[in-house]
């Protein structure tokens, strides 16, 4: 699987981070005074590179309405999902019991990695396009939204498939780190899951110069050990701030819910209850991918032309990118040409909203409960 080679070119950088802050003696200890100062005090540049290039909030924005809109179709599936699974669960959770829906857990889990999929291109794509403003600016050059995505789009697919990793990766240690009755989530995950996203800081900022996933990771350990407490401070104070954010949004949709959550029982009751936490995930996210995100991104991409020589690779990269943003230009008279990435990322889009807005013409939905109903056969007999 393609995803494969992402893991089998970082995974290893990762596990040299992991064993490079123990023996250093360093802790995933997120809210720490230190990496606050160490993350604002690099905000002051980022805010100015803002400011004079307001495309960075274009990409930003775009990112946030690309979270928020995967996160509605995500909970398509809940919909689809018969009442009688989600009540049979509430119903062993309450009596203290564990069950286990294998079928409807299946194709929950692939659904997500599906949306996780479709999602992480456009979101590649914008990160990929923050970080050129940054080398077309270190390298004196005029910044446009053109140029940008022609930067972007030339080492894409690297940038999807890490980003689908990377994105996966973070769902999982989101939804692990969710209340629940039945196993938590350890120091030690903790400390992997942080050491993957240290291991993994200047990758963006790697591809997008031309670097492979194995020389990506070497440049990203090369920050982590050249500079410790910058690495650690820039991505434990950007994790501190997207905690506070995080439990700003979890008391908002309390309080939601103690105000609209009459609405949730009935028919679809779980769904109703995702879909009303739309609304402070909707802020929430936007906090992050426009007033968060940019700052620490934009930060990595300093420090990593701070440490890392590429002015051969920009060099090379900023001249074909500019025939392409020319290119760019006659496209609306010729026609555009799509890369293959770009022609798998529209099949899949494709399904995507195929699958959401005719699920019931499609059998999807015949499909999935039938399903459920062998899942709740195989329960109701493990019952008695």
């Amino acid at each position: 699987m393609m995803f494969g080679a992402v893991h089998q070119a970082l995974d290893p950088t990762r596990n040299r981070a992991k064993d490079f802050l123990q023996d250093k003696g360093y802790k995933p200890t997120v809210f720490s005074g230190a990496n606050l100062r160490t993350f604002f005090e690099s905000v002051v540049d980022v805010a100015k590179l803002i400011n004079e290039e307001p495309e960075i909030l274009l990409f930003a924005a775009l990112q946030w309405l690309v979270i928020w809109l995967a996160y509605l179709a995500w909970i398509q599936m809940l919909h689809w999902i018969p009442d009688e699974v989600w009540n049979a669960l509430r119903h062993a959770s309450r009596e203290q019991g564990k069950v286990e829906f294998t079928l409807i857990n299946l194709v929950l889990l692939g659904w997500s990695f599906f949306v996780v999929c479709v999602a992480s291109y456009p979101i590649g794509l914008c990160n990929a396009a923050m970080v050129a403003v940054h080398d077309l600016r270190t390298s004196g050059e005029t910044v446009t939204i053109a140029k940008c995505l022609a930067i972007a789009e030339r080492h894409l697919r690297r940038i999807w498939m890490f980003t689908v990793v990377d994105g996966w990766v973070t769902v999982g240690a989101i939804l692990d780190r969710l209340p629940k009755k039945h196993g938590h989530r350890t120091l030690a995950d903790e400390f992997l899951y942080y050491a993957w996203k240290v291991a993994t800081m200047a990758v963006v900022p790697a591809l997008v110069n031309g670097r492979n996933f194995l020389a990506a990771g070497r440049d990203s350990f090369t920050l982590l050990t050249s500079q410790p407490l910058r690495a650690i401070g820039l991505r434990f104070g950007y994790s501190a701030v997207c905690w506070v954010v995080g439990v700003l949004a979890y008391v908002g949709a309390l309080i939601l819910f103690a105000k609209f959550g009459a609405g949730v029982n009935g028919p679809h009751w779980l769904y109703n209850f995702y879909f009303l936490m739309a609304v402070p995930i909707f802020v929430a996210v936007g906090a992050v991918s426009v007033l968060v995100r940019p700052f620490f991104l934009l930060s990595v991409a300093k420090f990593y032309t701070d440490l890392i020589d590429t002015t051969a690779e920009v060099r090379q990269d900023l001249g074909q990118s500019a025939k392409q943003a020319i290119g760019a230009g006659h496209a609306f008279e010729t026609g555009p040409v799509l890369s293959w990435t770009s022609v798998l990322f529209l099949v899949l889009l494709g399904m995507l909203v195929v699958d959401v807005f005719f699920a019931q013409q499609l059998g999807l939905v015949d499909w999935i409960r039938h399903l459920a109903d062998k899942d709740l056969l195989a329960y109701s007999q493990h019952q008695h």
